[in-house]
């Protein structure tokens, strides 16, 4: 269950707004909903995979898809059992249908559209205008449409020849209407001479709209012409009603289907928009590039690794540096990866699967209910602790700040062990050094902080996990403009006394350089990788195109070899068959011989380039003198003389023999007993050169001489006071450092351990 709280805290329904956006239908949008949030793998397992799919096609944009209207208004007229529809409830069919053949080409299952729907829809397109009146051109229509015209054309007869021929009775030439039957406009004088109904009269009373006797009938007709069309609409509409009703479940499942899909669909699209990855559930905790999906492309990546017997992490670090971001976004990867099987992270990234969430961030101070920041804060707490189990994920975002720091810090140590005690995974934000201290001391529970650039007095909302974080106050404050007496001041009063800052910054230091040590060997691990590859390429294609000119060669020498067999067979069969040699005989046998002697000579001679090639080719140059091992036993000589072209006389022991490249190979030279001695001039490294008050060149002369002693006594490590001064040591010591390349880096100190005005220097 996940709390309502935790729900507004996390702020999980605006980013589910963020999914509803890609609805294709109100039912869609009304299933994406917490409601959904699930604790059971095989369920989100199932979510992910449909999702999955969507997404290929997606991909692949074949079928693009239209948005569905709501058929609640016409469920609505089923359900109270209407005889007839309203017309524009009717198009809500056509139209669902319309949409619904798209999503089964989408699917690829027509079955999603069966045929009974395709029908009506088919009905109800020829039937029915867009805003539901039925059309003039309906085949029930039309030959009453025809009767009203035909009697409309003979009012207009009668009413057009008795105007014309008695335009002396009439104020104007032309027929009116009043309640909704047409009338003549006779003058007032001149009513006698018409028999007839009075409709009404003018505003001045000199004309009365009368309607004669003849003309009655006549308009009576096209009414009853007009009746007739208005019944023949409902009739229509009757059946069109009945016509739907008949397949209202099968629109019922249709929309059912609908809703399920759209859930998927709708994230889907979120998926492809914030670059989603499929989460891995496990009992680790372990985020990789995680982005707060409300943030989208202004968040800062958060990677966070929680090992499996950790259950509390402490999160430090400057004010406004991104503690609480940092955990609501951890929060909500969990959320959304338990709602469907996906969120915004980079691949590899696992989570536990939670059946509770509980938070308390914000204030809670309430005025009506007398509640304080504080009284709020641990009354939701209190709620928490009672709720929480092995299951929960807790977050409390500086928890106890509302009250004594000493008694609130006491306070926050406590629930950590609570928490941690019932096997809750809790996330906690605190500047409390206390807090701190005790997190590192405790092997189920780990520290992380946010990052702090030093020369920006800035934070960078980046991670550092297992270090716990400075909360930089007075340098954030410094850049917030308070007075330079006030920063002074401050700092005085801070003095030594801060240890635990100390310690931070010592850790960190050291992180620094561990990370720059990693970094460097994974660099060094992939280039020598790298390199393996390569030759193993190389090797590869050596022996494919080896094997693929011995093969060529032998394919060769065995056609020549079948040829000069049936040519030699020939040769003997012709001098058996003559019993004798003579010259003319004997001259074929030689010139056969020749040709063998020949062919040979040439392969020989090709063999000899190939090898002059690959001797070009080959970056060895062996000359007299040179150690060689000999053979495929590898037995250890001295070359004595280049005979040219590949060939060498090598001398093993006593004998000399001749050996090609092929035969030989470099051997290095033999390890002897030799005994060298050297004297270190060089003093004894020191831990700080301190260096203040030197010339420039005494300074560079120091460091010199630093560098030779740690080099000798193997010290990778040592730091430069020059001071702050007008920055002429300091650049003049940077510029020589940058030039030495026994120097691996160097780097200013932390404030608190001298900033600007000291150096750390690491060699190589």
């Amino acid at each position: 269950m996940i709390s309502k709280r935790a729900i507004e805290d996390l702020e999980f329904d605006k980013v589910l707004d963020m999914v509803r956006r890609y609805s294709l239908s109100d039912i869609g949008r009304a299933g994406i909903s917490a409601a959904k949030i699930s604790h059971d793998e095989a369920v989100l397992t199932e979510r992910a995979d449909r999702i999955s799919c969507i997404l290929s096609k997606l991909e692949a944009g074949e079928v693009s898809l239209s948005p569905f209207v709501s058929l609640t208004p016409l469920f609505e007229a089923v359900e109270r059992h209407e005889s007839c529809f309203d017309g524009r409830d009717l198009t809500l069919a056509s139209s669902f249908v319309s949409s619904l053949k798209l999503l089964a080409a989408f699917e690829d299952d027509p079955s999603l559209c069966p045929q009974e729907l395709k029908d009506l829809a088919r009905e109800l397109d020829s039937a029915l205008n867009p805003d539901g009146s039925v059309r003039d051109d309906h085949p029930l229509m039309r030959p009453l449409f025809k009767a009203l015209e035909g009697e409309r054309s003979r009012r207009q007869e009668y009413t057009s020849q008795i105007l014309s021929s008695q335009g002396r009775l009439f104020q104007s030439g032309e027929a009116v209407y009043r309640n909704e039957r047409v009338v003549l406009p006779v003058k007032r004088e001149m009513r006698g001479a018409f028999d007839g109904y009075v409709q009404g009269a003018s505003a001045s009373g000199g004309t009365l709209y009368i309607e004669p006797f003849q003309l009655v009938e006549l308009n009576n007709r096209v009414t009853l012409a007009e009746d007739a069309i208005m019944r023949m609409r409902h009739q229509v509409l009757s059946q069109l009603s009945a016509a739907t009703r008949k397949v209202a479940p099968l629109l019922e499942e249709a929309e059912a289907y609908l809703a399920d899909f759209d859930f998927h669909y709708s994230f889907a699209h979120f998926i492809r928009k914030m670059k989603c990855q499929r989460a891995i559930f496990s009992n680790k905790l372990d985020l990789k590039g995680a982005r707060h999906p409300l943030l989208f492309e202004k968040a800062v990546p958060v990677s966070l690794s929680v090992d499996e017997g950790v259950r509390v992490v402490v999160l430090s670090g400057a004010n406004a540096g991104g503690k609480t971001v940092t955990m609501k976004t951890a929060a909500l990867m969990v959320l959304l990866a338990e709602t469907c099987g996906y969120a915004p992270f980079d691949e590899g990234s696992s989570l536990p699967l939670f059946k509770s969430i509980h938070t308390d961030i914000g204030d809670g101070q309430s005025i009506l209910e007398n509640f304080s920041t504080f009284s709020s804060h641990m009354s939701n707490v209190a709620r928490i602790c009672r709720e929480a189990d092995a299951d929960s994920l807790v977050l409390l975002d500086e928890i106890g700040s509302g009250t004594d720091p000493a008694e609130g810090a006491a306070l926050v140590d406590s629930l950590l062990d609570y928490f941690k005690q019932k096997g809750s995974m809790l996330f906690v934000t605190s500047h409390y050094s206390t807090v701190k201290l005790h997190a590192y001391d405790d092997d189920g529970m780990m520290n992380a902080s946010m990052e702090f650039d030093e020369s920006t007095s800035r934070p960078t909302f980046r991670v550092i996990p297992g270090l716990p974080g400075d909360s930089h106050a007075i340098a954030i404050a410094k850049r917030m403009g308070l007075p330079q007496s006030v920063i002074n001041s401050a700092k005085e009063s801070l003095g030594t006394s801060s240890t635990v800052s100390q310690l931070i910054a010592s850790l960190n230091g050291k992180t620094r350089a561990l990370d720059r040590k990693v970094t460097q060997l994974s660099l060094e691990q992939k280039r020598l990788e790298r390199m393996e590859a390569e030759l193993e390429k190389e090797k590869k294609e050596t022996q494919e195109l080896r094997q693929r000119l011995q093969e060529g060669s032998a394919d060769e020498l065995r056609k020549w070899m079948k040829d000069t067999r049936r040519r030699l067979e020939k040769l003997v069969a012709d001098l058996s068959k003559k019993g004798t040699i003579d010259k003319k005989d004997t001259k074929a046998v030689k010139d056969f011989i020749k040709e063998i002697g020949d062919k040979s000579a040439e392969a020989d001679k090709e063999v000899e380039l190939v090898k002059e090639e690959r001797w070009e080719a080959e970056d060895i140059e062996y000359k007299v003198g040179d150690e060689v091992f000999c053979g495929s036993y590898g037995r250890r000589g001295v070359i004595t003389r280049d005979l040219g072209k590949g060939r060498y006389q090598v001398s093993i022991d006593s004998m000399r023999i001749t050996l090609t490249r092929d035969d030989i190979r470099p051997a290095p030279a033999e390890k002897g007993a030799q005994v060298s001695t050297y004297k270190i001039t060089s003093s004894k490294p020191q831990v700080t050169l301190d260096l203040r008050g030197k010339t420039l060149e005494e300074a560079l002369n120091a460091v010199a001489d630093q560098i030779e002693a740690c080099l000798v006594h193997s010290v990778s490590t040592f730091s430069i006071i020059h001071g702050y001064g007008n920055g002429i040591l300091s650049q003049g010591i940077h510029r020589y450092l940058k030039s030495q390349r026994d120097v691996k880096d160097y780097y200013f100190a932390n404030p608190e351990d001298g900033g600007m005005g000291k150096t750390y220097v690491e060699l190589g």
